[in-house]
């Protein structure tokens, strides 16, 4: 079976085109994270640096649905996944758009 759909409503704390993306997730029971994302142009390309800082942390009871309904014991290696994802995401973005597909 499918794991439940989680709710996520992020907020926009900058949003410096070019330079900085930055957002802050907060869920009750699983706290507050603010993610970061850095552009600096390298070369001919640019070097994108994803971070995420702990604001808040995930509650007991957070972290028993996460690891319940989600399956996800391992919380690190979770983020570091969503993590790997989205950097190959915006990356394939990026090229479509520099390719014009």
């Amino acid at each position: 079976g499918r794991s439940p759909a989680w709710k996520n409503r992020p907020e926009v704390i900058v949003a410096d085109r070019g330079r900085e993306f930055t957002i802050s997730r907060t869920e009750k029971a699983a706290g507050t994270i603010v993610w970061r994302y850095r552009f600096e142009p390298q070369g001919s390309g640019t070097l994108v640096t994803e971070s995420y800082e702990v604001i808040e942390p995930i509650t007991a009871m957070g972290w028993f649905v996460i690891g319940t309904l989600y399956g996800n014991h391992d919380r690190r290696a979770g983020l570091r996944q969503g993590m790997t994802q989205t950097l190959e995401r915006l990356r394939e973005v990026a090229e479509r758009s520099t390719t014009g597909g």
